[in-house]
């Protein structure tokens, strides 16, 4: 119990560094059911992707304007529409605050409709056109969208029934609680299974200590149509018994340290995606150190990513002295602030960690505390 009410401590923390939380055991019989859910992704995963589609988003915003207005001072009003970091379009709001733009989108993919820095809402492309408006009290809605409505529901479904969870004031009302919930995403996931709402769900669910097994089944079921959504490529590599993804990064001296070298020269291996600037991640440090001590000589190699912000490389390498880190840690971080290194594993938070092993495979993600003790014992002899 005291490992649920951590789970869904660090779920309802999310915003604070992103983090993910349940350890995954791994048992002989479990990892045979795991790979196997995995072969049969990988079968009919050759189904045809959706393509990119360029549509037409529109709206009319004008009870957005007395309380938005302050954030074009000096300057045109503006509608920026984005997809994750790498694509974006901007539209000029004209007096009544109406805009039109295009985009290219995949179906499935989530647009950020933005005033200024302001994110006001979420649209889930379903490849047709859409158009927002606003009635008195400020409630959207979206023409065009048969989803829209659907992902609102949902949103205020599972925030309900988590707010219950964190509210519960015994052990059997959380757990009892904490089941149910898990029960209504699992049955959501396999009702939405042919629209992208599916994969946001998923990502709850296993984000919230979903089973391993259940969620390689759920994934396994998603229409292959969202095979190129990012979500979608970073799942399936971070289902359990996937291969690895190969990172090369430089270390501390400079050098490019390649994370496939590292098992195929027999070890296990744990990347830990993490910063210096977050206190979950630091909170963690000793457990690692702790299980690289014990288990290095057994056959355990840690391949640390850092996030650390551009222009603090020397302060990252002189934490990593001061903290006894002494396994292999690489420079995660992109020339433009991104964490680009992380995005074939789906880290959108940290700390974020997966352990592979020596041939490749994965065995468990985000250990946490002594969980990490627990698993790399269960695995590693």
């Amino acid at each position: 119990m005291k490992q649920l009410f951590a789970i869904i401590g660090c779920a309802m923390l999310v915003v604070a560094c992103g983090v993910q939380r349940k350890s995954e055991k791994s048992n002989d019989e479990a990892k045979a059911t795991q790979q196997e859910s995995v072969a049969k992704m990988a079968k009919t995963a050759s189904e045809e992707p959706s393509a990119t589609k360029s549509i037409t988003i529109s709206g009319d915003l004008a009870w957005f304007k007395e309380g938005y207005a302050h954030l074009f001072e000096g300057r045109d009003a503006e509608v920026t529409l984005r997809i994750d970091k790498s694509r974006q379009v901007t539209a000029a709001l004209d007096d009544n605050w109406s805009f039109s733009a295009e985009i290219e989108a995949l179906e499935g993919e989530f647009i950020i409709v933005a005033l200024g820095n302001e994110n006001i809402e979420r649209l889930i492309s379903e490849g047709n056109d859409m158009h927002i408006t606003t009635d008195a009290e400020g409630t959207i809605s979206v023409e065009g969208s048969t989803l829209y409505d659907k992902m609102i529901k949902y949103q205020d479904e599972a925030t309900m029934r988590i707010e219950a969870i964190y509210a519960a004031t015994s052990e059997e009302d959380m757990e009892r609680l904490y089941n149910e919930f898990m029960d209504y995403m699992y049955t959501f996931i396999l009702e939405n299974s042919d629209n992208g709402l599916s994969l946001f769900a998923l990502s709850t669910y296993m984000n919230f200590g979903g089973d391993a097994d259940k969620g390689a089944e759920l994934f396994a079921k998603i229409d292959k149509k969202f095979a190129n959504l990012e979500t979608y490529k970073a799942m399936s590599n971070t289902m359990t018994g996937a291969d690895i993804v190969d990172l090369r990064l430089p270390n501390t001296e400079g050098e490019i340290v390649s994370v496939t070298e590292i098992y195929k020269s027999g070890k296990w291996v744990l990347i830990d995606f993490w910063a210096t600037w977050c206190g979950p991640c630091r909170g963690e440090i000793p457990h690692l150190v702790a299980a690289y001590e014990k288990f290095a000589p057994m056959g355990l190699e840690i391949y640390g990513v850092s996030f650390d912000r551009k222009g603090t490389e020397e302060r990252w390498k002189s934490f990593i002295k001061e903290n006894n880190m002494t396994w292999i840690n690489v420079w995660g971080t992109g020339d433009d602030g991104s964490w680009a290194a992380g995005k074939a594993y789906g880290v959108s938070g940290i700390p974020a960690n997966f352990l592979y092993s020596p041939d490749g495979k994965l065995v468990a993600k985000n250990l946490r505390g002594e969980d990490v003790d627990r698993i790399l014992s269960e695995n590693i002899k």
